[in-house]
């Protein structure tokens, strides 16, 4: 396996950030739920975007791109904010205490996170596209999305085999597992046993 294969200290921290989530959850049946819908939006939008992707290879102005120049980002954003929803809740000191953790986190990701990847990723991408990018940028948002489409006249469309060849399915079971591994938390989570009586 090269080098590349491994996670990043940024992607290592992600997943640090699910599993700490997990071990904490306290989840109620009505934001579990709405957070497994906000996290099955976050699925279907980075399927979109990746139907669209041609990773270095192709300005994508097309799809979700048309929408918002990232996304992906986007939807990890959701889906992180689905998880949250899914593993707190309004009632108990501990479901209140996953909510703020998760605030913190979507601080670092705004302040911290996000610019940082902007600053490497567009200057790559304007080194490779140049005046694409540029037009880009001037008619689609940064991040949140616009509601009517940009028309960038590119014709191209969806495709199942690019979801497949952008490595994006192992992402869905990644997500269904910490949602299975936060609704039954009070089964497997060692910190149930140390918070008994406290939630």
């Amino acid at each position: 396996m090269t080098s590349s294969k491994l996670p990043s200290s940024r992607q290592l921290g992600v997943y640090a950030a699910a599993i700490l989530l997990a071990l904490l959850a306290d989840p109620r049946p009505a934001t579990f739920a709405a957070g497994c819908v906000l996290v099955l939006c976050a699925l279907a939008l980075r399927i979109w975007a990746f139907g669209h992707l041609d990773k270095n290879q192709h300005m994508v102005t097309t799809g979700p791109y048309a929408h918002t120049r990232n996304p992906a980002y986007l939807g990890s954003f959701l889906a992180m904010l689905g998880l949250a929803l899914a593993a707190g809740n309004a009632e108990s000191t501990r479901g209140r205490i996953v909510w703020g953790i998760a605030l913190l986190f979507v601080v670092v990701f705004f302040t911290l996170y996000l610019p940082r990847k902007f600053e490497r990723e567009y200057g790559r991408l304007r080194r490779k596209f140049g005046p694409d990018l540029d037009r880009h940028a001037a008619n689609v948002p940064n991040f949140w999305p616009r509601l009517s489409p940009w028309k960038s006249g590119d014709p191209r469309r969806f495709s199942w085999e690019r979801v497949t060849y952008n490595h994006e399915w192992p992402w869905s079971l990644v997500l269904a597992a910490l949602l299975a591994a936060i609704w039954f938390s009070r089964t497997w989570s060692p910190v149930n046993a140390v918070w008994a009586g406290g939630g």
